[in-house]
């Protein structure tokens, strides 16, 4: 929506979220900060360690990986779903742009500017 500002902001103990003109607020949660890395920067893939923390310079195994894979997902999913059900459009809109996987990307169809 021209001129409304999509936000996505860590205040302590939760997260504001604006978008399209409305607000929520989501208690903080390890998927909210994952999504708050993907919107930061869309389009870049982030491997899932990189997202849950994990040391970029050794070689992972694959079952640290997969773990990893699993858990960030599923705390993705989650974050997801919450909002949805607070604001279902930027839960469509979320649920069509975010894609896990070993790497995880925001890929909204059409631009998206957040602050935050």
């Amino acid at each position: 929506m021209e001129g409304s500002s999509n936000d996505f902001r860590f205040e302590g103990l939760f997260w504001t979220i604006s978008y399209r003109g409305k607000t929520i607020h989501l208690l903080d949660s390890k998927g909210a900060g994952y999504l708050a890395r993907l919107l930061r920067e869309p389009g870049r893939a982030f491997h899932v360690l990189e997202l849950a923390g994990g040391e970029s310079g050794a070689t992972p195994a694959s079952g640290t990986v997969e773990r990893a894979r699993k858990a960030v997902s599923n705390r993705i999913r989650a974050t997801v779903g919450a909002i949805a059900a607070d604001h279902p459009d930027l839960g469509r809109h979320l649920a069509g742009a975010i894609h896990t996987g070993a790497y995880c990307r925001y890929l909204p169809a059409e631009s998206v500017r957040w602050e935050g």
